[in-house]
């Protein structure tokens, strides 16, 4: 197992101190602090080194072993250089020590360019008359204007991605609009016509930068750009303003509070969703406040916001005919959501939460205003090649009593589940890795649209596809789905290419 023993990182150290004159004091207080042995961290870190994921390090900490604030801040950095590898629980914990150990980790990395540099540069470095001229030789930074702006600028974190997607659907279309037949009776028309829509191709970025307050408290802003390539006018930006408009960002405060004692605290308006979010919560953006608390073990997050569920957008022309108005964008939701590692291999997420009905699900806003949701999923590695998920979930929500009777869609009342199988596993880190995957989901109008990629509402059917790293942090997906509506009974067939590229 490596510890910072090498000679030229500790010469590195003590060549730059002039580099580091603005935050020597919490260097000589905090970096290389020894870790009090019954800190929370060694177990941690000791259940991450079980799993064979952080190069270099195969062996657990001795009990026993006190190690500095910059020890455990070099192994941390080694698994976050590696979270793919990891379970959903175990990235989680990671993201807890990095918390904990921003600042040193940051510390960390800087010394490991400098243990790169030649002695020349070194030597040039320590000189206090050395400054960074530009090309008329004027003098831009000073030794330790340069010092100021590093420390200023390790108070950042930027990471984001960007997508382009290529959609092509071949549809069974179901007529919404009834026609009164010679007996009186509602009828379709065009039940069963196949169309093949126009294909649609799309583009998204997405960035966020989050700003260090102090040791425990975070400012994020998160930008979102989006829309269709095929349409100059279908763009927008985060807040759903036009891009020709000032971008309206999201923005929000994190940290944590009670010593540090693992309780974490959110607040603004930020988005759910992640390009690999997996369960059942929420896929929109939200505004309101989130508390996390308990070990990495075990977790417990409260939630109350309210959320945009586009529920007014996916409602069918339909029902909001027959409601006679449109539903609400932003509806409060307040939940509760328990997440279990129950071992290395296996993790656990049940939870309960409460919202107003949504039409799109065919659920009835008038017999039922409020409703409360319930779901529990799992996941599970069998090995290095195979793993599983799947979950369940199900409402006390009223289903819509179709005015058009028998002829009318008979909104489906089971609960909503799917399964997942996955074969190998991406790492965004090593080009040519690759996985297989297949699906099969049933969400029916008592269930709830889920974070992961796009299933159509009211919809049950197969999915398969396979992603491929095609270079560091640039990923390829392709699926192809067999979906129908389980209330109407139409079906469609969708094909999907889409590149992702990641970047921090």
């Amino acid at each position: 197992m490596k510890f910072f023993t090498r000679k030229k990182l500790a010469a590195a150290v003590l060549s730059t101190s002039l580099m580091f004159a603005s935050i020597q004091a919490e260097a000589a207080s905090n970096f290389f602090e020894e870790v009090p042995t019954n800190n929370w961290s060694y177990s941690a870190i000791n259940e991450l080194i079980d799993t064979g994921n952080i190069p270099g390090y195969n062996q657990r900490i001795p009990s026993g072993r006190i190690m500095t604030r910059m020890e455990m801040a070099m192994i941390v950095d080694e698994a976050m250089q590696n979270q793919r590898a990891f379970t959903p629980a175990q990235r989680q914990t990671i993201e807890q020590l990095s918390k904990e150990y921003f600042y040193d980790i940051k510390k960390v990395r800087m010394l490991n360019k400098l243990d790169r540099l030649d002695e020349s540069t070194i030597d040039n470095l320590n000189k206090p008359s050395r400054h960074t001229r530009g090309d008329d030789g004027d003098v831009l930074f000073t030794t330790e204007e340069k010092s100021k702006l590093k420390s200023w600028a390790n108070r950042f974190e930027i990471n984001g991605y960007a997508q382009i997607r290529h959609d092509h659907t071949i549809e069974n279309t179901w007529t919404p609009e009834p026609v009164r037949g010679a007996d009186g009776r509602y009828r379709y028309n065009g039940y069963g016509e196949k169309t093949r829509s126009k294909p649609s191709t799309y583009t998204k970025i997405d960035l966020t930068a989050k700003y260090k307050i102090n040791d425990n408290w975070k400012a994020g802003a998160n930008f979102i750009i989006r829309g269709s390539t095929d349409n100059v006018d279908n763009w927008s930006w985060s807040g759903g303003e036009n891009v020709s408009t000032v971008p309206s960002p999201w923005v929000w405060v994190e940290g944590k509070v009670g010593g540090g004692r693992g309780v974490d605290v959110k607040f603004g308006r930020w988005n759910e969703w992640t390009p690999m979010g997996w369960g059942f919560d929420m896929d929109s953006d939200v505004t309101g406040g989130q508390i996390s608390f308990g070990n990495p073990k075990f977790r417990t997050t409260l939630t109350a916001v309210k959320v945009d569920l586009w529920d007014n957008h996916m409602s069918s022309n339909y029902l909001q005919n027959v409601r006679g108005y449109e539903t609400d964008e932003d509806t409060p939701t307040v939940g509760v959501r328990w997440d279990w590692q129950a071992n290395d291999n296996t993790d656990v997420h049940f939870g309960v939460h409460g919202m107003g009905a949504m039409t799109s699900r065919y659920q009835d806003d008038k017999k039922k205003k409020h409703v409360l949701y319930y779901y529990v999923h799992a996941g599970h590695k069998f090995d290095d090649n195979w793993k599983i998920h799947g979950g369940i979930i199900n409402s006390n929500a009223k289903m819509i009593d179709h005015p058009w009777g028998e002829d009318g869609p008979n909104p489906t009342t089971s609960p909503g589940y799917w399964l997942s199988a996955w074969y190998k596993n991406i790492d965004l880190q090593k080009p040519g890795t690759f996985d297989i995957w297949a699906t099969y989901r049933k969400e029916p109008g008592k269930s709830w649209v889920t974070v992961t990629d796009w299933w159509p509402k009211n919809a049950e059917g197969f999915r398969i596809g396979a992603d491929y790293v095609v270079a560091k942090n640039m990923f390829f997906t392709t699926w192809a789905d067999r979906i129908k509506e389980i209330d109407t009974k139409a079906k469609h067939t969708r094909y999907r290419f889409q590149m992702q590229f990641m970047f921090e």
